[in-house]
């Protein structure tokens, strides 16, 4: 006789909650609140959503206990789809622990096992309760005998990437002590988020018998660090289930996981927690309902075992007040040299690292990189750009630059390893599309192979990580010669083990070709020969005539302007050609409500709409055939500065050129949003 599964809720005549559970819920007066939000909300099956959730994720934490009865939390990784549910009742784990997991040798059958899985990007969590029931090799199967989904309060939102790690590299053991380290304690005391695993095992327990996991988060500094035996942590309002209280007050082992963003370290920490109910000392913490003080029994730190690099930190609502952000006295910063490599006779990448060990600001793949050369003969530094040319690392930057201009010379000159030079944040609006469903075709020549390499490096990497099938991309280059291509082996290399990568390189001027090599020029004809009938994103980056022949026959061919991006820096070499003339527009109170402002540019005689998405005055003002002088295109230089003859603007990052009164630096400005006009003397 099959078992009838309740649509909804509990569905048992017992409580989904242990004694201590009730004895806690009674304490703070939310007995019969937490009964009814329990039976209605706690489920002994995983609804479809929760079940399609679960597979999406990149990881999953989970909270278990070792030989010796301890909690701890930890987590598993994987490509998505590396946790799925065969049925309602059913989770499926491939890919093994972690180096270091401290529950390595716990997961076994019959083990109690605690699951959360956490979208910190949207703030979406949902939680399970059971037991291993089989576990083969590497991959593990649960029953699943709780499920209930949780608020989004409290969530830091940040987006994992995940980081290759190579097979080869040697595991290295967890570092074990006692007590917490000096750099554990400061690590500690700039945390935002937590992990906790508590367990009630007794048989008594009934159907609420397991082992929990639960998130914690706050502003900075809401763990405190008493000693290196002691951290205190305030216990905000959460659901009325008191899982993790009511285990701790069954048994005050448990385990708190912390999880360093910035280098994948894992932080475990076994404790003895005390629970204070009230008193003067919840008042060192806003918002405490009552506090949790832990007790340190061991710690394991992990180094670099969670293959994700992660986004800048977004702050929970609750939380965002309290968070004080510095006030940068300069968009400058210093980066040291940690490399130099010479990649042809006139092209060398250089390595960048912070100074002091810091995660570096993130970029998208072909953003460049602002610096200041302090060139000979000059009071003032030289501001340039330069693309940084590999896929993002947290950890470090590379440009590549050929040695043509004094800045150039200067840095290939000058430049070694352990100097320092001072940069901006990457900046910079061509970047790879990551989210179109077109294929990627990268055209460049010369030096514009930089951000084709940055783009094509994350594509290889996305689709490595994505279940679906990998996107095609299709990568154009030409030079001289191949010994005049930088990246020459790199690439040839990258197209031998990638099979999403078509691979077509050009020389125009060589005495004898190199293997996979062709004669002549990147052409509108070779794209032609080269690529199969497709709707394709093009990506374009080159000298002057080559971008406007390419972009100009890309055009002729029917390929709409927007799926055709270049790199642009200087006065705007190519003219885009719109399918539609832009005329006067009236206005339109819908696309008012989306900020939409009208442009008037006085000597063109011309006002038309911009929407948010039309981006920078600039880049506005070009799409509609309307000259503007521009030359860095970053707000460094000035040049593009314009009389602003009415309306207000606002500007799209760190303007480092002086603003005169009356005018605005196009290139990093849009309207300000309910402003009737802005009008432009262009």
């Amino acid at each position: 006789m099959s078992t009838v599964i309740p649509l909804n809720g509990w569905g048992a005549d017992t409580s989904p909650f242990h004694a201590a559970e009730l004895a806690a819920q009674q304490r703070v007066g939310v007995r019969s609140v937490a009964e009814a939000s329990g039976r209605r909300g706690i489920r002994r099956y995983m609804p479809d959503q929760h079940r399609k959730f679960y597979s999406e994720q990149p990881f999953m934490v989970f909270g278990g206990v070792d030989a010796h009865g301890q909690p701890w939390a930890t987590v598993r990784a994987g490509l998505p789809g590396f946790v799925s549910s065969p049925d309602a009742k059913t989770l499926r784990i491939e890919g093994g622990a972690l180096a270091g997991d401290p529950l390595a040798a716990s997961w076994q059958k019959g083990s109690m096992i605690g699951g959360l899985g956490l979208q910190p990007q949207t703030r979406r969590r949902n939680r399970i309760n059971g037991m291993v029931t089989s576990a083969d090799g590497a991959a593990l199967t649960l029953e699943v005998r709780q499920s209930f989904g949780n608020c989004n309060k409290y969530i830091q939102s940040r987006t994992p990437a995940w980081v290759e790690q190579s097979a080869s590299e040697p595991s290295v053991p967890p570092e074990i002590a006692t007590q917490l380290s000096g750099a554990d304690r400061a690590f500690l005391m700039r945390a935002d988020t937590f992990f906790i695993a508590s367990a009630n095992l007794a048989e008594d327990a009934g159907l609420a018998r397991g082992v929990d996991v639960s998130h914690r988060g706050g502003a900075p500094g809401f763990v405190r660090v008493d000693d290196e035996h002691t951290l205190t942590t305030p216990d905000f309002v959460g659901n009325n289930f008191f899982n993790t209280i009511g285990n701790l007050i069954h048994d005050p082992r448990a385990g708190l996981l912390f999880i360093d963003f910035a280098s994948g370290d894992l932080l475990y920490i076994a404790a003895r927690a005390e629970i204070v109910w009230d008193g003067a000392q919840l008042a060192a913490f806003e918002g405490a309902q009552r506090l949790v003080r832990f007790h340190v029994q061991e710690v394991r730190r992990s180094r670099s075992a969670l293959p994700f690099r992660w986004s800048d930190v977004e702050y929970a609502p609750q939380f965002a007040a309290a968070v004080q952000k510095p006030v940068a006295v300069s968009p400058w910063y210093k980066l040291k040299v940690a490399a130099v490599v010479e990649e042809t006779a006139s092209i060398r990448s250089f390595y960048f690292e912070s100074v002091d060990g810091a995660p570096l600001p993130s970029y998208k793949p072909g953003q460049f990189l602002p610096i200041r050369v302090p060139v000979a003969d000059s009071t003032t530094p030289l501001s340039r750009t330069y693309t940084l040319s590999d896929a993002h690392d947290a950890h470090r930057y590379r440009i590549s630059v050929k040695r043509e201009g004094v800045a150039s010379q200067w840095l290939h000159e000058h430049l070694i390893a352990g100097a320092q030079i001072e940069a901006m944040k990457p900046r910079g609006a061509f970047v790879f599309d990551e989210d179109s469903p077109r294929p990627a075709v990268f055209i460049s020549a010369g030096i514009g192979i930089t951000p084709m390499m940055a783009m094509l490096r994350h594509a290889l990497t996305a689709s490595r990580t994505e279940a679906a099938q990998a996107k095609r991309v299709f990568f154009f280059h030409g030079a001289r010669s191949d010994r005049e291509r930088a990246f020459s082996a790199q690439l040839k290399e990258l197209a031998a083990h990638n099979t999403a990568l078509s691979l077509h390189l050009f020389d125009s001027a060589a005495d004898e070709l190199a293997p996979g090599v062709s004669a002549g020029r990147v052409s509108i004809d070779a794209l032609k020969r080269a690529l199969p009938f497709d709707d394709y994103d093009f990506y374009l980056c080159g000298p002057e005539q080559f971008m406007r022949d390419l972009y100009e026959g890309l055009r002729g061919l029917n390929v709409a302007d927007e799926r055709i991006r270049f790199e642009a820096f200087g006065p705007a070499s190519v003219k885009r050609v719109l399918a539609i003339k832009s005329e006067p527009m009236p206005v339109d109170t819908s696309a008012q409500d989306a900020g939409a402002v009208q442009v008037t540019f006085a000597r063109s005689g011309r006002t038309i709409q911009w929407l948010p998405r039309d981006g920078s005055l600039l880049e506005f003002a070009e799409a509609h055939g309307i000259d503007a002088p521009s030359s860095c295109r970053s707000g460094m230089c000035g040049t593009c500065s314009t009389r602003l003859l009415s309306g207000q603007v606002k500007y799209d990052g760190e303007v480092e050129a002086q603003i005169e009164a009356g005018a605005a630096l196009v290139c990093m400005a849009h309207p300000v949003a309910g402003d009737a006009n802005v009008t432009l003397d262009l």
